[in-house]
């Protein structure tokens, strides 16, 4: 019960913190989150095939995706990349240490309340895989980016 919980809270309260920023900035960004889901996704669909994580709670509709992906990794690189946009450095110092302490310690934790079932040998493929996502967002938002005060 307490893991449905959890599973819900990191859908829906993520999506709060975006009121506090200028909505209009936020929209030229939101993009930038979508994007993180896709690949998110995807990274999960491979996972799965390879057997690397196996999702083990999760919430219906999802089958093999958490929703932290829908919550908590759109929100997320939103934020980030409303921040640091423009300088491609500090996006890549902040998602690294991000990164790390998601591979190294919050994955650990999902594991812990039943989450995820998965090897000790993955967190430094997940690390990799997410600065590697991290900056094809970062390539995807300079690419698409329009200024919202012009």
């Amino acid at each position: 019960m307490f893991t449905h919980i959890f599973l819900w809270t990191m859908l829906i309260l993520p999506w709060f913190f975006l009121l506090f920023l200028d909505t209009k900035r936020v929209k030229s960004f939101i993009p930038g989150g979508l994007v993180s889901a896709l690949l998110l996704t995807i990274v999960f669909q491979l996972y799965q095939r390879y057997h690397l994580v196996e999702v083990v709670q999760t919430i219906f509709p999802l089958t093999n995706t958490t929703p932290f992906v829908y919550g908590l990794y759109i929100v997320l690189p939103t934020i980030f990349l409303y921040f640091t946009f423009g300088n491609f450095w500090i996006y890549i110092t902040i998602n690294t240490i991000s990164d790390a302490v998601f591979s190294f310690g919050i994955m650990n934790l999902y594991e812990y309340f039943g989450i995820y079932k998965m090897d000790d040998s993955i967190h430094i493929i997940i690390f990799i895989t997410c600065i590697i996502c991290a900056s094809l967002i970062y390539l995807f938002q300079k690419w698409q980016y329009i200024d919202p005060y012009k």
